[in-house]
């Protein structure tokens, strides 16, 4: 009797650990097609600063193009200061946010170590990037094609959002080679990281709009200014005595 063929696919091969003279192309692509290469070197002594210069070169170059294209929307000075605050949103968020990383990464009972959690930090930064690269050319069309603020504004956060959503599980990843299958930890530090970036954005505002000044001293909730401006209109006098509309530019 002949038994039926079984319909189960072959096991993949097992995934290897990046050279140590990976280039930039392989460790972009290692981030999106094969994490586990990425994981297997990060536990690899003898090859984390060589990973960790590339993944952050990664992250500052997608970041950087990323906020080009918020500038973009306004032109002028936003072309330079976007980007550049952009950069520093994610530093300072990623800088106030390691400690806690580490508690709640300690609470699942992980065997990972200290620089081991540094790079994987790095690797979600880099993976956000990469994500947000693949979103640029949507949003650079939105950019030249619509003058709406709240909507524009509405497509940058939700372009946040999910990058965030598939960077962030990288870190997910690496703990299942860590001895320990709890993940709520990480997963509301998680949730932790989007709130901290997305109060960042308002506290660096603009980022989309025009303003006579790069930064505000006026303190924000981040819904107030992402999602409760987009249902109503603020007009505020220019010294000409005309009125502008202010939406999600700087008052």
């Amino acid at each position: 009797m002949n038994l039926p063929e079984s319909s189960t696919p072959p096991p993949l091969p097992d995934e290897k650990p990046l050279a140590s003279d990976a280039s930039f192309g392989s460790v972009f692509e290692g981030l999106l097609k094969q994490p586990g290469s990425v994981i297997k070197t990060i536990h690899k002594d003898d090859h984390q600063g060589n990973l960790t210069l590339k993944l952050l070169g990664l992250t500052l170059a997608g970041f950087l193009i990323f906020g080009v294209t918020l500038g973009s929307f306004s032109f002028g000075s936003q072309l330079w200061a976007a980007p550049l605050k952009t950069i520093l949103g994610i530093t300072f968020a990623s800088i106030i946010c390691l400690p806690s990383l580490y508690i709640f990464t300690a609470l699942t009972g992980t065997t990972l170590r200290v620089s081991e959690i540094i790079q994987g930090l790095a690797a979600s930064l880099a993976l956000i990037a990469a994500l947000l690269l693949g979103f640029t050319p949507v949003l650079w069309v939105f950019s030249q094609s619509t003058s709406s603020e709240p909507f524009f504004g509405f497509l940058v956060i939700l372009t946040w959002v999910i990058a965030v959503a598939f960077g962030t599980g990288f870190l997910l990843k690496m703990l299942k080679p860590s001895t320990t299958e709890k993940k709520t930890p990480v997963r509301i530090w998680i949730g932790i990281f989007l709130l901290v970036t997305l109060q960042m954005s308002t506290t660096l505002r603009p980022l989309i709009g025009s303003s006579n000044h790069l930064f505000t001293t006026e303190k924000r909730f981040f819904l107030e200014h992402w999602m409760m401006e987009t249902s109503r209109t603020q007009t505020s006098p220019k010294p000409d005595g005309k009125e502008v509309t202010a939406g999600f530019k700087q008052e």
